[in-house]
Protein backbone atom coordinates (compact mmCIF):
# COMPACT_ATOMS: atom_id res chain seq x y z
CA UNK A 1 0.00 0.00 0.00
CA UNK A 2 2.72 2.62 0.84
CA UNK A 3 4.11 1.59 -2.49
CA UNK A 4 1.29 2.46 -4.54
CA UNK A 5 0.65 5.81 -2.80
CA UNK A 6 3.95 6.82 -3.27
CA UNK A 7 4.16 6.05 -7.00
CA UNK A 8 0.22 7.31 -7.20
CA UNK A 9 1.30 10.54 -6.10
CA UNK A 10 3.57 11.16 -8.56
CA UNK A 11 1.47 10.43 -11.31
CA UNK A 12 -2.09 11.54 -9.98
CA UNK A 13 -1.68 14.79 -12.35
CA UNK A 14 0.02 16.43 -15.45
CA UNK A 15 -0.37 19.68 -16.71
CA UNK A 16 -2.85 22.77 -16.47
CA UNK A 17 -3.02 25.98 -18.38
CA UNK A 18 -2.72 29.51 -17.31
CA UNK A 19 -4.76 32.49 -18.50
CA UNK A 20 -4.09 33.60 -21.95
CA UNK A 21 -2.52 30.24 -22.95
CA UNK A 22 -3.29 29.49 -26.14
CA UNK A 23 -2.93 25.60 -28.36
CA UNK A 24 0.30 26.56 -30.58
CA UNK A 25 1.64 28.21 -26.69
CA UNK A 26 1.01 24.58 -25.25
CA UNK A 27 2.59 22.67 -27.76
CA UNK A 28 5.61 24.98 -27.56
CA UNK A 29 6.36 25.16 -23.74
CA UNK A 30 6.24 21.42 -24.12
CA UNK A 31 7.83 19.86 -27.19
CA UNK A 32 11.22 18.53 -26.87
CA UNK A 33 11.51 18.89 -23.42
CA UNK A 34 12.21 16.95 -20.24
CA UNK A 35 10.70 17.94 -16.93
CA UNK A 36 12.52 15.69 -13.82
CA UNK A 37 10.84 16.10 -10.93
CA UNK A 38 12.12 14.64 -7.03
CA UNK A 39 9.70 12.72 -5.02
CA UNK A 40 9.57 13.58 -1.76
CA UNK A 41 8.54 11.62 1.92
CA UNK A 42 6.67 13.59 4.47
CA UNK A 43 10.40 14.61 5.73
CA UNK A 44 11.13 15.65 2.97
CA UNK A 45 13.77 13.40 2.01
CA UNK A 46 14.00 12.07 -1.91
CA UNK A 47 12.15 9.05 -2.51
CA UNK A 48 12.98 8.88 -6.47
CA UNK A 49 12.39 11.27 -9.27
CA UNK A 50 10.10 11.37 -12.48
CA UNK A 51 10.73 12.22 -15.45
CA UNK A 52 8.37 13.80 -18.65
CA UNK A 53 9.65 13.52 -22.18
CA UNK A 54 7.79 14.86 -24.55
CA UNK A 55 7.73 14.78 -28.84
CA UNK A 56 5.04 16.67 -30.95
CA UNK A 57 2.76 14.02 -32.93
CA UNK A 58 0.71 16.76 -34.57
CA UNK A 59 -0.53 20.17 -34.34
CA UNK A 60 -2.54 20.19 -31.62
CA UNK A 61 -1.01 16.74 -29.73
CA UNK A 62 2.18 16.11 -27.88
CA UNK A 63 3.12 12.46 -26.97
CA UNK A 64 4.50 12.06 -23.56
CA UNK A 65 6.88 9.42 -22.00
CA UNK A 66 7.24 8.80 -18.60
CA UNK A 67 9.76 7.31 -16.20
CA UNK A 68 9.56 6.68 -12.45
CA UNK A 69 12.73 5.69 -10.18
CA UNK A 70 13.43 4.85 -7.17
CA UNK A 71 16.15 6.45 -4.80
CA UNK A 72 18.92 4.14 -6.18
CA UNK A 73 18.11 5.65 -9.79
CA UNK A 74 16.54 2.02 -10.87
CA UNK A 75 13.57 2.22 -13.26
CA UNK A 76 9.88 0.87 -11.22
CA UNK A 77 7.50 2.43 -14.11
CA UNK A 78 6.04 4.62 -16.97
CA UNK A 79 4.34 4.61 -19.47
CA UNK A 80 3.23 6.95 -22.92
CA UNK A 81 0.25 8.73 -23.28
CA UNK A 82 -1.14 11.42 -25.53
CA UNK A 83 -2.06 15.24 -23.83
CA UNK A 84 -4.21 17.30 -26.89
CA UNK A 85 -5.54 20.72 -27.37
CA UNK A 86 -8.47 21.12 -29.04
CA UNK A 87 -8.62 25.14 -28.85
CA UNK A 88 -10.74 25.74 -25.64
CA UNK A 89 -9.29 23.09 -23.09
CA UNK A 90 -6.26 20.80 -22.48
CA UNK A 91 -7.48 17.39 -22.61
CA UNK A 92 -5.62 14.39 -21.16
CA UNK A 93 -6.15 10.64 -21.41
CA UNK A 94 -6.89 9.27 -17.59
CA UNK A 95 -4.56 6.13 -18.10
CA UNK A 96 -2.05 8.47 -18.04
CA UNK A 97 -2.85 8.59 -13.76
CA UNK A 98 -2.87 4.74 -13.53
CA UNK A 99 0.08 4.27 -10.56
CA UNK A 100 3.82 3.48 -11.59
CA UNK A 101 3.47 0.59 -9.76
CA UNK A 102 0.37 -0.55 -11.43
CA UNK A 103 2.05 0.19 -14.97
CA UNK A 104 4.94 -2.53 -13.28
CA UNK A 105 3.32 -5.03 -11.88
CA UNK A 106 1.09 -5.20 -15.22
CA UNK A 107 3.80 -4.86 -17.59
CA UNK A 108 3.60 -7.70 -19.74
CA UNK A 109 -0.40 -7.00 -20.34
CA UNK A 110 -2.93 -5.23 -21.82
CA UNK A 111 -4.27 -1.68 -20.41
CA UNK A 112 -7.77 -0.58 -22.32
CA UNK A 113 -9.74 2.31 -21.10
CA UNK A 114 -12.61 3.92 -21.39
CA UNK A 115 -12.09 7.06 -23.70
CA UNK A 116 -12.31 9.81 -20.72
CA UNK A 117 -10.53 12.56 -20.55
CA UNK A 118 -9.18 15.29 -17.82
CA UNK A 119 -10.06 18.62 -19.29
CA UNK A 120 -8.38 22.11 -17.75
CA UNK A 121 -9.59 25.36 -19.83
CA UNK A 122 -7.35 27.58 -21.33
CA UNK A 123 -8.20 30.51 -19.85
CA UNK A 124 -7.74 29.19 -16.53
CA UNK A 125 -8.48 31.63 -12.93
CA UNK A 126 -9.03 31.88 -9.58
CA UNK A 127 -11.98 30.68 -8.26
CA UNK A 128 -12.77 28.41 -11.34
CA UNK A 129 -14.57 24.88 -10.31
CA UNK A 130 -12.86 21.76 -12.58
CA UNK A 131 -14.97 19.52 -14.66
CA UNK A 132 -13.99 15.96 -12.84
CA UNK A 133 -12.63 13.22 -14.04
CA UNK A 134 -13.26 9.22 -13.91
CA UNK A 135 -12.23 6.49 -15.96
CA UNK A 136 -12.71 2.32 -15.74
CA UNK A 137 -9.43 0.60 -17.14
CA UNK A 138 -9.24 -2.70 -18.23
CA UNK A 139 -6.05 -5.03 -17.94
CA UNK A 140 -6.02 -8.31 -19.93
CA UNK A 141 -3.59 -11.06 -19.82
CA UNK A 142 -3.60 -13.13 -23.30
CA UNK A 143 -7.00 -11.70 -24.10
CA UNK A 144 -8.99 -12.50 -21.10
CA UNK A 145 -9.42 -9.72 -18.15
CA UNK A 146 -7.06 -9.74 -15.17
CA UNK A 147 -7.86 -6.57 -13.83
CA UNK A 148 -9.78 -3.41 -13.46
CA UNK A 149 -9.18 -0.36 -12.19
CA UNK A 150 -11.26 2.72 -11.26
CA UNK A 151 -9.99 5.91 -11.22
CA UNK A 152 -11.99 9.60 -9.92
CA UNK A 153 -10.87 12.97 -9.85
CA UNK A 154 -13.45 15.31 -8.45
CA UNK A 155 -14.09 19.00 -6.52
CA UNK A 156 -11.70 19.83 -8.52
CA UNK A 157 -11.07 23.82 -7.52
CA UNK A 158 -8.97 26.62 -8.78
CA UNK A 159 -7.85 27.71 -4.88
CA UNK A 160 -6.04 30.82 -5.43
CA UNK A 161 -2.40 31.93 -7.11
CA UNK A 162 0.74 32.03 -5.42
CA UNK A 163 4.63 32.11 -6.46
CA UNK A 164 6.73 28.99 -6.37
CA UNK A 165 10.50 29.00 -6.06
CA UNK A 166 12.10 25.49 -7.08
CA UNK A 167 15.68 24.32 -8.28
CA UNK A 168 14.43 25.34 -11.99
CA UNK A 169 13.36 28.39 -11.06
CA UNK A 170 10.40 30.58 -10.10
CA UNK A 171 6.94 30.38 -11.24
CA UNK A 172 4.15 32.17 -10.94
CA UNK A 173 1.33 29.38 -10.36
CA UNK A 174 -2.35 28.71 -9.52
CA UNK A 175 -3.46 26.53 -6.47
CA UNK A 176 -5.27 23.78 -7.33
CA UNK A 177 -7.37 21.25 -5.06
CA UNK A 178 -9.12 17.78 -5.57
CA UNK A 179 -10.07 14.51 -3.87
CA UNK A 180 -8.73 11.40 -5.39
CA UNK A 181 -10.36 7.86 -5.37
CA UNK A 182 -8.13 5.15 -6.86
CA UNK A 183 -8.95 1.27 -6.48
CA UNK A 184 -7.65 -2.06 -8.52
CA UNK A 185 -9.42 -5.14 -8.53
CA UNK A 186 -7.98 -8.26 -8.73
CA UNK A 187 -10.85 -11.37 -8.64
CA UNK A 188 -13.58 -9.16 -7.69
CA UNK A 189 -11.29 -7.91 -4.73
CA UNK A 190 -9.95 -4.66 -3.79
CA UNK A 191 -8.91 -1.69 -1.73
CA UNK A 192 -9.99 1.48 -2.20
CA UNK A 193 -7.52 4.46 -1.77
CA UNK A 194 -8.95 8.20 -1.01
CA UNK A 195 -6.03 10.70 -0.87
CA UNK A 196 -6.83 14.98 -1.00
CA UNK A 197 -4.14 16.87 -3.99
CA UNK A 198 -2.96 20.29 -3.67
CA UNK A 199 -1.05 21.00 -6.84
CA UNK A 200 0.67 24.20 -8.24
CA UNK A 201 0.40 25.01 -11.88
CA UNK A 202 2.53 27.31 -14.00
CA UNK A 203 1.01 29.10 -16.80
CA UNK A 204 4.42 29.86 -18.26
CA UNK A 205 5.07 26.28 -18.46
CA UNK A 206 1.74 24.85 -18.59
CA UNK A 207 2.34 21.92 -16.04
CA UNK A 208 2.55 21.54 -12.09
CA UNK A 209 5.75 22.96 -10.42
CA UNK A 210 5.05 21.67 -7.17
CA UNK A 211 2.27 19.00 -5.59
CA UNK A 212 1.50 17.51 -2.06
CA UNK A 213 -0.82 14.62 -2.08
CA UNK A 214 -3.02 14.09 1.80
CA UNK A 215 -4.31 10.66 2.89
CA UNK A 216 -6.74 11.38 6.57
CA UNK A 217 -5.62 14.52 6.16
CA UNK A 218 -1.88 13.86 7.09
CA UNK A 219 0.87 14.31 3.91
CA UNK A 220 1.73 11.32 2.22
CA UNK A 221 4.12 12.60 -0.27
CA UNK A 222 4.90 15.57 -2.45
CA UNK A 223 6.29 16.39 -6.02
CA UNK A 224 8.35 19.33 -6.82
CA UNK A 225 10.08 20.41 -10.17
CA UNK A 226 14.02 20.03 -10.67
CA UNK A 227 14.99 20.61 -13.43
CA UNK A 228 13.82 21.42 -16.94
CA UNK A 229 16.27 20.75 -20.12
Amino acid sequence: MKKIITTFLCLVTFVAIGTAQTCDQFISAGNGKKFVYSNLDTKGNKQGTLSYSSVKKDASTLTYHSEVTDKNGKAVGGGDFDISCNGTAIKMDMKSFVPAASTKQFSNMQMEGDGKYLTYPLNLKTGDKLEDGSATITVNNNGSKFSEMQINLTNRTVEGSESVQTNAGTFDCFKITYDSYFKVKVMGIGIPLNMKVTEWFSPKLGRFVKSETYRKDKLAGSMILESIN
